[in-house]
């Protein structure tokens, strides 16, 4: 603990025992809602403006033109604090007061040129930028970081308030002790308007203070919920009464949407169902953009994403569909750290081709007020972890068995992440409950169909009494559909039959909120590479808050192991005295939690690949995966 408060550069490590195991971390899925695929597809590539469709002598990189991309579905809003994820360009039009540069890791300043931490480690003082402006023109002041913060916690739109306080980076606050919670239990409803422990010190200086020292602090707030807007555009907090109605400036309602963000890009107009157009921002403090628009046309599909980007009808292909990648095809010329960037046969035209370890799990998520113990300790014994990263993710993924990615995994003694992570799973390394012992208790790199049988029968189900359920999987990707394909008939095998159906992302994501679903696929990456970033959903608080509902009454569990998950992270984790080793111990005690309850069992951790065509000149994103097109040039 230092003796004197320090400015702290943006340009020193954070997390160094992380960080010497990472590039970064994965980005978050975009947030979308059910729509209808795009009308219409253009008959050709290129835009409509001279610039795009010039070429000089060389055929070399110029300034202008439209860069053409792909939304997996629809942005439902432009707010911040409401949207589950990313959403398509949302780096391009939002600014936070710290970046990640090309993905890159540690954050960097953007709107905040710098800040100091107090000796305690809990209060973060920013100095802001006097440079910035956002798209109505108006300056950047800590007045709007206060405003921005206050409504990510306390506004009735927000689902990102668990960012801000929660139950790991949790900003100073006074709760409304009227509003009680079961015992053990953390709320967040109880939250008292305008109490958040952030202030504008002056115009340019703001002021933040958590309630215990976390260390990824600076990596958090660089998130996306994080973003600034100007103060008092909506009246949905108390203390402001808004300058514009709610959907009128995040949404397309009367004269909007009206948004003003503080990016490279600003929104020029957007049609929900099919596409969004960002034009560069003239007044945009950084590096200004070389393009002149980017076009985020609506393609829900993977496989109708892959066709448009074959006929040239979009520069940048982000991830293919598993089924028709072929690994042969890839010629990697250059590694740059974790990076391996090279070239792609596609059908005899050579694309370029990018490819980095993503810190993400995919994992199959089970409504436990739906789906039995028995019936998900079945699931996980039909599953093979290492089968399906090599033959539907054809090598480019890694068996999971945690749903922390092995990078962040927690560590003991000498043994680093990576070992520790597949040490615990094949023998039980430095494990914490009995059932894992001996490691992953459903088998490892194999699949138990007799003993998937056993724990049904055991159940009291048959041949004449199966379980039915249905399996809900994102449309268009391949490979969710496998993996369910391939449990289906190993699940008869265990008196479990399961229907499958498709749905839109964002419509998946509406029915988990809603409980809806008995079991759907959905991969994850972190805002930051720590264990808790993941483990915070696992432990059992606010159940009816995590779409696993694990822990709230009626659901299927055993309250004596949400105990156990409860005490690890309360008295390991989060308590006051709390070192490296406890804290180690609290997330693979968690981990083993998920293990014996199979609230969310994990399939892999896949790579990251970007495709994108010869006249487009782009950087590979690191694994943060947050890049903002300032630098991207068009020469077709």
């Amino acid at each position: 603990m230092p003796e004197e408060t320090t400015r702290r550069s943006f340009l020193a490590a954070a997390g160094t025992g992380v960080a010497a195991a990472l590039a970064g971390c994965g980005g978050n899925a975009p947030d979308q809602t059910d729509t209808e695929p795009p009308t219409e597809e253009p008959e050709t590539g290129g835009s409509d403006t001279e610039a795009d469709t010039e070429e000089n002598e060389d055929s070399t990189p110029m300034a202008g033109g439209t860069l053409q991309l792909m939304a997996q579905g629809s942005i439902q809003t432009l707010d911040p604090i409401n949207a589950k994820g990313s959403g398509a360009g949302y780096n391009q039009y939002n600014q936070q007061l710290l970046r990640f540069p090309d993905g890159e890791y540690p954050p960097e300043p953007a709107i905040a040129k710098d800040y100091e931490l107090s000796d305690d480690q809990l209060t973060y003082t920013f100095t802001l930028r006097e440079d910035v402006t956002f798209h109505n023109g108006d300056d950047v002041t800590a007045h709007d970081v206060v405003y921005s913060y206050r409504r990510l916690a306390g506004s009735e739109n927000s689902r990102n308030r668990d960012d801000i306080i929660g139950d790991t980076m949790t900003v100073a606050h006074e709760k409304d002790a009227s509003i009680t919670a079961p015992e053990d239990e953390v709320t967040l409803g109880d939250y008292v308007p305008e109490s958040l422990a952030v202030e504008a010190v002056d115009d340019y200086t703001f002021e933040m203070t958590l309630e215990s020292p976390f260390s990824w602090t600076t990596f958090q707030i660089a998130g996306g919920t994080f973003a600034i807007i100007p103060e008092g555009s909506v009246g949905d907090i108390e203390g402001y009464d808004g300058e514009y109605d709610y959907n009128e400036f995040f949404s397309t309602q009367g004269d909007g949407p009206t948004f003003a963000g503080a990016g490279a890009f600003m929104v020029d107009s957007w049609s929900k169902g099919d596409a969004i157009t960002l034009s560069a921002y003239d007044d945009y403090y950084g590096t200004q953009p070389q393009i002149d628009e980017i076009v985020y046309t609506v393609v829900p599909d993977g496989n109708a994403r892959l066709s448009r980007f074959e006929n040239g009808n979009a520069d940048i292909l982000e991830g293919m569909p598993a089924a028709s990648f072929t690994p042969s095809n890839v010629s990697i010329e250059t590694e740059d750290g974790n990076k391996s960037i090279g070239t792609y046969d596609l059908g005899g035209t050579t694309v370029n081709y990018g490819e980095i370890p993503s810190l993400s799990t995919e994992y199959l998520v089970f409504n436990t007020m739906k789906v039995p113990i028995a019936v998900r300790k079945a699931f996980a014994y039909a599953l093979d972890q290492h089968s399906v990263a090599e033959n539907v993710y054809k090598g480019t993924a890694q068996p999971a068995y945690h749903i922390t990615p092995p990078a962040a995994y927690p560590s003991f003694g000498d043994a680093d992440a990576n070992t520790t992570y597949s040490q615990h799973a094949e023998s039980g390394f430095e494990s914490n409950l009995d059932v894992a012992a001996d490691g992953y208790m459903y088998g490892y790199g194999e699949t138990d169909l007799e003993s998937a049988a056993q724990v049904m029968e055991e159940a009291g189900y048959g041949p004449d009494n199966t379980f039915e359920i249905t399996a809900t999987t994102i449309a268009g990707d391949s490979g969710y559909q496998q993996v369910f394909t391939r449990l289906q008939s190993k699940l008869r095998q265990a008196h479990i039959e399961m229907d499958i159906t498709e749905a839109q992302f964002g419509t998946i994501i509406s029915q988990a909120i809603s409980g809806s679903m008995e079991v759907f696929a959905l991969g994850d990456g972190m805002e930051y590479p720590g264990p808790e970033n993941f483990l915070r959903f696992l432990w059992g608080s606010e159940p009816q808050g995590q779409f696993t509902r694990w822990g709230a009454e009626g659901s299927y569990h055993d309250e004596d192991l949400r105990q156990t998950a409860l005490d690890a992270w309360n008295e390991n984790y989060a308590a006051e005295g709390s070192d490296d080793a406890s804290e180690a111990e609290a997330f693979q005690t968690i981990e083993e939690v998920n293990w014996a309850s199979v609230q969310e069992l994990p399939t892999v951790h896949t790579a990251s690949q970007r495709f994108w065509h010869t006249g487009v000149d782009v950087e590979m994103y690191g694994v943060m995966e947050n890049q903002t097109f300032t630098d991207l040039t068009l020469s077709r």
